[in-house]
């Protein structure tokens, strides 16, 4: 068991570096492909220890034997060399352009278990050499998974202690090894320091520490679908798609655009292929529930699809991409005929929607140089009205109010300023491209984060035609996300509903006259000042791991600075004592290398104990302390001899190897007795 510790440990190091990636694939995705491949490995290395001569096969062995390995337990690779070329050369590229956690498919996740396949291999290679080395393939595993995701907090710390563990089983030699404990105490130490400084020191920019591309077959030009409202709308009883779901969905977005340039609305998605889910908005505070609804495309020609807003998942259509920042989808390649959508519905009180402000800092609200109509308009609606939802409840009540939507063949197009000048203040006739631009320009000249929105409404039954294209404005609500309006009052009412949509209409309903919005805001108590009142109050296991991390850098500090500073003033101070000096210094070189020396031991007993140069060093010391005790002079002639004996020692107790210079150096059992 002795000879099998070790390589234990490096197979061990090996899989808990591949597992760091559990945060990519999911920890079932990335577990049970290292652990199989790691087994083999093993079985490799147990055959070699009972028959040497397979050592010269270890590498073809270990390599055949993965690769079955990841066929069984890997779906998709069996039978498909192809997918599993394309996981080692552009899996890690390709997990780049993904969202996280990535769908677990064979040109994706097979790099991992390969990479620790190769850590393995190396691993047990180096072992042979030098247990020191043989570590250094499962740290450049761990490495690499960190510039994927970096681990913090609890995580760093136990991925830190794992590593640890299995680099004892590796370093440490059982038994018989009276300085185990304190390289055992060493690499504790030096692993826990490392990982509670990572879990502490929040990261300064996301996760991901590698470049994210966009794909490369991304379109460079697409549609815009806003431009096609008045066309879809020429043509209303076109069918172009179904959608059968169980609770009611108000409508479905496509695309969200946020950039105005005075004549275009435009948007710059940053795609990346769709993984298995995609997290919630972080601001979104409120508690969801997750609906789900199964989309069949019949008409379709625009490359985007029909999502929701807090898109999570998409199942039977693999390949898509997605903004994760807007929930847009896109089809990759294949546009498929039918999906399955899955995503969150913030589940909001009327009275906390209708109590909440905005995010301004979430857009650039900067609209260029907008017309004085337009500016002089979005004062008289909004002045003395703070920004919230409900002053965007009044806003949308507004254009209700003043604004007729426009039917028939003779439709408006455009959503330029001239366009919105001549509809807010001569002709107030338009589709909801008119209403949506107009209500987003005045939103933001009144301070609310808006942006723009196509889609189609969602109509009774299954069926979505042309006449249902609809463009809607979305202001951000603080808690609650990106929540929808409509100010052409022509979208389903979902009042009787539950979710985002129906808080939305009941507080639209209930919603008081702007005079009495005016006294709220003006009644409202000022801000406080934002002067803090104290300290900020840390979380209790922040204080302790600070604590803790700070004790242990003291400890691991005072122990490689203060032992070899200890140890160089001692000897100066033995250079003093001549040859008697010497031999003490030999005596304590002898102990740090684990020798046992007694008090009683002479040199010549060290002398025949010891092998090579350090015998014969030791036995040059003993005529030294001869001559300088028995002689009877009072002078030490021997002294230069009696310390080139001890360099000697030196040099040949390390024989050219930096370990064991570095083990000498920091070794304390020559300083507690």
């Amino acid at each position: 068991m002795k000879r099998r510790l070790p390589i234990i440990g490096v197979l061990a190091a090996c899989v808990v570096a591949g597992s760091l990636f559990a945060p990519v694939f999911g920890t079932t995705a990335v577990l049970w492909p290292t652990l199989a491949v790691a087994v083999v490995a093993y079985f490799v290395e147990e055959a070699i220890l009972r028959r040497p001569g397979l050592a010269r096969w270890r590498v073809p062995l270990t390599l055949a034997g993965g690769l079955v390995a990841l066929a069984a337990v890997v779906p998709g690779v069996a039978g498909r060399p192809v997918s599993l070329w394309h996981g080692v050369t552009t899996g890690w590229r390709r997990t780049l352009e993904s969202t996280w956690p990535a769908r677990p498919d064979p040109e994706l996740v097979t790099f991992v278990p390969i990479l620790v396949l190769i850590a393995c291999l190396l691993g047990a290679r180096l072992l042979q050499v030098s247990r020191a080395w043989c570590l250094v393939p499962a740290v450049a595993v761990a490495g690499f998974s960190q510039a994927y995701v970096t681990l913090t907090g609890l995580d760093a710390l136990l991925a830190g202690l794992a590593l640890a563990g299995s680099s004892a089983l590796v370093l440490l030699r059982w038994p018989g090894d009276r300085t185990a404990w304190v390289r055992l105490v060493a690499a504790l130490a030096a692993v826990t320091v490392g990982a509670t400084v990572l879990g502490l020191v929040p990261p300064t920019r996301p996760a991901a520490q590698l470049p994210k591309p966009s794909p490369a077959d991304t379109p460079s030009v697409l549609r815009n679908p806003l431009n096609e409202i008045a066309a879809r709308l020429r043509s209303p009883d076109t069918v172009v798609f179904t959608v059968r779901t169980d609770d009611p969905v108000e409508r479905w977005p496509l695309i969200a655009l946020d950039t105005f340039d005075g004549a275009t609305w435009s948007v710059e998605p940053r795609f990346q292929r769709l993984g298995r889910e995609l997290p919630l908005d972080p601001r979104v505070t409120v508690p969801v529930s997750a609906q789900t609804a199964e989309v069949s495309l019949v008409d379709w020609s625009l490359p985007w699809l029909p999502s929701q807003a807090r898109t999570r998942s998409v199942a039977n259509a693999p390949a898509l991409l997605v903004d994760p920042a807007s929930g847009a989808l896109l089809a990759d390649q294949a546009r498929p005929s039918q999906y399955t959508v899955t995503w969150d519905d913030p589940a909001v009180e009327p009275e906390q929607l209708s109590a909440a402000g905005v995010e301004p800092d979430l857009l650039d609200l900067n609209l260029g140089q907008v017309p004085d109509g337009i500016d002089q308009l979005a004062g008289q609606i909004g002045g003395g009205l703070r920004p919230s939802f409900q002053m965007a409840l009044v806003l949308e009540e507004y254009l209700r109010t003043h604004y007729k939507v426009a039917t028939g063949d003779d439709l408006p197009t455009g959503h330029g300023y001239a366009q919105l000048n001549h509809f807010l203040v001569r002709s107030k006739r338009g589709t909801s491209e008119q209403f949506a631009a107009a209500y987003v320009v005045l939103a933001r000249q009144l301070g609310l984060p808006a942006r723009l929105v196509v889609g189609f409404r969602q109509p009774q039954g299954s069926v979505v035609r042309n006449a249902d294209i609809l463009a809607w404005p979305e202001v951000a609500v603080e808690g609650v996300g990106w929540v929808p309006l409509d100010p052409t009052g022509t979208a389903e009412s979902t009042a009787g509903g539950r979710g985002l949509a129906s808080a939305a209409e009941k507080v639209r309903r209930s919603l008081p006259p702007t005079t009495e919005i005016e006294r709220e805001h003006q009644s409202e108590p000022a801000a406080p000042s934002a002067q803090p009142d104290g300290p900020r109050r840390q979380w209790p296991w922040q204080v302790v791991l600070l604590v803790a991390g700070g004790g242990v850098v003291a400890a691991l500090l005072a122990w490689l600075v203060g032992v070899p500073a200890v140890k160089a003033i001692r000897r100066r101070r033995r250079r003093r004592q001549g040859t008697v000096g010497a031999w003490a210094e030999a005596r304590d070189l002898l102990r740090d290398n684990g020798m046992q020396v007694t008090a009683a031991a002479t040199a010549r007993d060290l002398a025949r104990v010891a092998d090579g140069p350090v015998g014969q060093a030791m036995t040059l010391l003993a005529g030294c302390l001869d001559r300088a005790l028995w002689s009877g002079q009072d002078s030490d002639p021997d002294r230069e001899f009696a310390w080139s004996a001890v360099r000697k020692a030196r040099r040949g107790l390390i024989q050219g190897r930096l370990s064991r210079r570095i083990r000498m150096t920091l070794s304390t059992r020559s300083l507690v007795g």
